[in-house]
């Protein structure tokens, strides 16, 4: 039975998370052979603020419009 978890940033649509569900799934099935029926896939937001480069959150360089890791 093929598990994925797979981490994105907050902010997407369900439409946009079904997709990725959905293409991962495919893939996996594609892959290993798994009927979807076994596929399991855990998606898990991360809160922007959750998460940084250079010690600085991605929802400060976000509010700054700067890059992450550009100071």
């Amino acid at each position: 039975m093929p598990i994925a978890e797979i981490l994105i940033f907050e902010g997407r649509s369900d439409d946009q998370k079904r997709l990725i569900l959905r293409e991962v799934t495919d893939a996996l099935c594609r892959s290993t052979g798994a009927e979807p029926a076994r596929v399991r896939v855990i998606l898990k937001e991360i809160p922007t603020m959750h998460f940084s480069v250079a010690g600085v959150p991605i929802a400060d360089s976000r509010a700054a419009g700067k890059p992450p890791g550009e100071t």
